[in-house]
């Protein structure tokens, strides 16, 4: 058997070293996502955001709630209008994402005991920076009223104590586990670029195999292996298992190197969860192409499913919070049992006895493998016999 590998993978060698363009465009795309996500992200959370501030009070505490929305980290204050449509005209001009509006008489209503209203705009058709944004002016309108009423306080004669414990009766002592900085870089990228690079695995693999099928060298293609399938597809597909998990070790010497991104558990480990990930993608594929022997339509196919498995996988949308069909659907698609792993280790610190239940899973993908390379061999008996005929 170790000769048949030896055959089909000298084969794809000599193929591969005359027809490199595809593997390197992939290699491009590749590093090309590390690149644009590691430093399009590298703040970790959207900074200054362009927001306005309507000033019909124009007050001293008008003028200094604007100070203090500039200040802030996550939003500028880019224009203060004097009217509601300009800053409304504005937002729709997508020139500010969100926008306080402050009533006339806000200053002297204070004065007398009366309780001001501050009206908060955001734009959630961006529901990112529109949500970061209306955080960011509710957070600032909260503490401007915890500012007057301390004052108010202090007048009365209170003590410090006295006016802590009156204006936060609780305090919250908030821990950010392995992310103190509330960046969304370890959690959406050390997921969404393995998630790539096991995409990437699975279209190419389609793609190799389905090629044969389209340019009539499948019979020549098994023949290097005297016609045993287990062989010529392990033969076959061996190159691109070390190219990708090798792109991928890369990518996490750079988060958890250069990027500094936290991993309490063992790099080995996760080394490990990243091999087992590309073949049970590269497994995926083989299934694929068995059962849909089309290129196209194997290939569109394969691109649904990878793209889906980034919906599936937990780490932007909770899984738990699906509906139960969608729950149970998330355990066909090995980047779900990639992500929790890859959490119980790096996050979390965990030993083997942990995480083996997600390696077992990303192995029980080989099954659907084995079964699509039942289907070529199928075809190649069909295809015989036609020939014969």
């Amino acid at each position: 058997m170790m000769k048949r590998i030896v055959n089909s993978l000298g084969r794809e060698l000599r193929m591969l070293r005359q027809h490199p363009r595809y593997l390197i465009l992939l290699t491009v795309g590749i590093l090309f996502s590390y690149v644009f996500f590691l430093t399009f992200m590298h703040e970790g959370l959207p900074e200054n955001l362009p927001i306005a501030v309507v000033d019909h009070d124009g007050s001293y505490l008008s003028r200094r709630l604007c100070h203090e929305l500039n200040a802030t980290q996550g939003v500028a204050v880019v224009a203060v209008y004097d009217t509601h449509r300009e800053a409304r005209e504005a937002m729709q001009r997508q020139e500010i994402f969100a926008f306080v509006e402050i009533p006339a008489g806000t200053y002297s209503a204070m004065l007398d005991f009366k309780a001001p209203h501050l009206a908060l705009y955001s734009n959630n058709a961006y529901l990112l920076s529109g949500t970061l944004s209306y955080k960011t002016l509710s957070t600032i309108g909260k503490l401007a009223s915890a500012a007057v009423q301390r004052e108010v306080l202090r007048k009365k004669g209170m003590s410090e104590t006295q006016i802590m414990g009156m204006l936060q009766p609780v305090e919250i002592d908030a821990h950010l586990i392995s992310n103190p900085w509330g960046s969304y870089l370890p959690y959406v990228l050390t997921t969404m670029l393995p998630g790539i690079i096991g995409v990437m695995a699975l279209l190419f693999t389609i793609y190799m195999i389905t090629n044969e099928l389209k340019h009539n060298t499948y019979q020549v293609w098994l023949e290097t292996a005297n016609g045993d399938m287990l062989s010529a597809l392990l033969g076959k597909l061996l190159p691109y298992t070390f190219w990708f998990t090798l792109l991928g070790i890369v990518g996490n010497i750079v988060m958890f190197g250069g990027c500094h991104f936290v991993c309490r558990g063992s790099f080995l480990a996760l080394s490990v969860t990243l091999l087992l990930f590309i073949l049970a993608m590269q497994a995926m594929g083989v299934f694929l192409s068995g059962l849909i022997p089309n290129q196209h339509l194997a290939v569109s196919v394969g691109g649904i499913y990878g793209m889906l498995s980034f919906s599936m996988a937990g780490f932007s949308y909770p899984v738990d919070s699906m509906p139960p069909a969608l729950q149970a659907l998330s355990y066909i698609f090995p980047l779900r049992h990639h992500y929790l792993a890859y959490a119980k280790i790096a996050l979390f610190g965990g030993t083997f006895t942990d995480y083996w239940p997600h390696l077992c899973l990303l192995l029980l993908f080989l099954v659907p493998g084995l079964m699509g390379g039942l289907l070529l061999a199928r075809k190649s008996v069909a295809n015989s016999c036609q020939t014969s005929l």
